[in-house]
């Protein structure tokens, strides 16, 4: 099977996460139009059981991270601020999906950090994450802990 190299490209968890939620919706649309049907053949079904457990299991992760509060304008407007930083594209993959807050986690992500990216450029980077992409429960989520932890 040959693959044309254009169509082959690394996606975010945001776009990943859109697709399975499809296939899960599909499936779960899908089993319930079966049921009821007797006598019914089920050997297809019980072939699809390993896809749709990692389908699930895939889905299950990706709600549990930072994309389930993406939008692409969300990852538009971050790619093209992190621009400035001189980045590669998949750093800049790497920092959309993992959301790290910290110098240590972002030196993780970008190769050669210490070289490409000074002290002040990498609290810039961090505090751009922070204000652009939202954590796990949005805006409110942080708003809440920082007022608890003001108390």
């Amino acid at each position: 099977m040959d693959f044309q190299r254009d169509s082959i490209r690394p996606l975010s968890n945001y776009e990943t996460y859109l697709v399975v939620k499809q296939i899960h919706q599909t499936n779960n649309e899908r089993d319930v139009g079966k049921r009821g049907k007797k006598g019914q053949n089920r050997t297809l079904e019980h072939c699809n059981v390993g896809l749709n457990t990692v389908i699930y299991g895939t889905l299950k992760y990706l709600e549990q991270s930072p994309c389930v509060e993406q939008s692409p304008d969300i990852i538009t407007q971050f790619y093209r601020e992190a621009k400035k930083f001189e980045l590669k594209k998949h750093e800049i993959l790497q920092i959309i999906n993992l959301r790290p807050t910290t110098p240590v986690e972002l030196q993780l992500i970008i190769e050669d950090s210490e070289t490409r990216l000074t002290e002040t450029q990498s609290n810039e980077l961090i505090e751009l994450i922070r204000t652009l992409l939202p954590p796990v429960g949005g805006s409110t989520h942080t708003n809440v802990l920082n007022e608890v932890m003001e108390t």
